[in-house]
């Protein structure tokens, strides 16, 4: 039974919201709802109602704060986790998808990403991970006929940069099993076409490889704090730039996922090191691009992270809803963003592709100093980009 159970005289609204509430901050470790609720010695519904308010407020005044990770240590075990790697797994209908960001919101800005599916489920444990609530636990699909089925498609002009990263890491499994190899031959038989790899992995004995030109590697980075109590079983974010490092060094392009940002105390600090490790260790020119959003929910990825029972702090936030979500303010995106992108020295401003993913329009200007009028015209600048790198990388 919940603390909140207990409580009489709650409307059905009010045990909803405040039973959400409760397992929220039961995942974060820092304050239960028992020890903030001051059941009135008259206990009737009014009282019960103006105690509700008072703890609302309380509540809502913690999320609209900046997350504290200096007390939060969550300890996982996860040596008994069991994953199978299915590998005789023929390749379903469909393949090819469309990035989530619902792009006919005319609130939001999509680059109209299209998505290839060669891989199903996660072995990381990335706590805000919404690859979790769309396959089955404990089992990751690999696509034992991945080269048949791609000579099967006949991309258009219009389908120039597919993302492999939207339903597992694209370099977790490596090529372990043909996966990249057969999305290489891809790439070598659609020079017009753009195939990015993402992932938060080290690995780099795939470097051996024959790589095309047009393939783009790109690495999911964040806070090293985010990364260390937030991101479990990934690369630690050293080793993660080191890859990408040698990935450039290989002759690769390379691209960057500043996302999920996420506020906490020390964010300032933290992605300020960030950025100067990045520009540190990579040239611009063997950079395509760097994508900055944040924590952003689905209902089902809030109330998978509920059910779960395991510590994080991500749900930390207003959850406002934004398109169907649920997110930051904009005002914090804002700040966020913004002292962000002014971390870049100018010769990545000149020479990188930046942008927004899955962010209100009218983020753009005041973060980016740019902003959009329709997503087609995002996407074309955007390819714009892309496509000069890997027109010099071909040189």
């Amino acid at each position: 039974m919940t603390f909140t159970e207990t409580i009489p005289f709650l409307t059905f609204q009010q045990r909803r919201i405040l039973t959400e509430h409760e397992l929220d901050m039961n995942l974060w470790q820092s304050v239960r709802l028992a020890d903030l609720w001051q059941m009135p010695e008259n206990v009737t519904k009014s009282s019960v109602n103006r105690e509700y308010d008072r703890v609302i407020k309380v509540i809502n005044k913690l999320r609209n704060s900046p997350s504290d990770y200096r007390s939060f240590n969550p300890e996982y075990d996860f040596s008994g986790r069991n994953i199978e790697i299915v590998t005789d797994f023929k390749a379903p209908d469909t393949i090819m998808g469309r990035c989530p960001c619902p792009s006919e919101d005319p609130v939001l800005r999509c680059c109209n990403l299209k998505t290839l599916d060669a891989v199903q489920q996660c072995a990381f444990a990335c706590a805000y991970c919404s690859i979790q609530s769309f396959y089955s636990c404990g089992k990751i699909k690999v696509i034992s006929d991945l080269d048949r089925k791609l000579k099967t498609l006949n991309p258009d002009k219009m389908v120039w940069h597919i993302g492999t990263g939207q339903s597992s890491d694209s370099l977790l499994l490596g090529n372990d099993y043909g996966t990249l190899s057969a999305l290489f031959a891809f790439a070598e038989s659609h020079p017009d076409i753009v195939i990015e790899l993402k992932t938060k992995s080290a690995r780099t004995d795939w470097l051996g490889m024959k790589i095309p030109a047009n393939v783009v590697v790109t690495w999911s980075v964040n806070a090293d704090t985010v990364v260390r109590k937030e991101e479990h079983l990934t690369a630690n974010l050293d080793a993660r730039i080191d890859a990408a490092s040698k990935c450039a060094e290989n002759g690769c392009l390379t691209g960057f996922h500043v996302h999920p940002m996420v506020w906490f105390t020390d964010w300032k600090k933290e992605y300020s090191e960030l950025v100067k490790k990045l520009c540190d260790r990579i040239n611009p020119d063997n950079a395509v691009m760097v994508g900055i959003g944040t924590l952003t929910f689905t209902k089902q990825n809030l109330k998978t992270l509920r059910q779960s029972g395991r510590p994080t702090m991500v749900t930390k936030m207003p959850l406002s809803p934004v398109a169907g979500k649920y997110s930051y303010s904009d005002d914090v995106k804002k700040m966020m963003f913004s002292y962000l992108f002014s971390l870049f020295p100018q010769d990545w401003k000149d020479r990188v592709f930046f942008y927004l993913c899955m962010e209100n329009r009218d983020l753009w200007q005041p973060c980016l100093g740019r902003s959009y009028e329709s997503n087609d015209e995002f996407e074309k600048d955007m390819k714009q980009h892309y496509m000069a790198k890997v027109r010099t990388n071909r040189n």
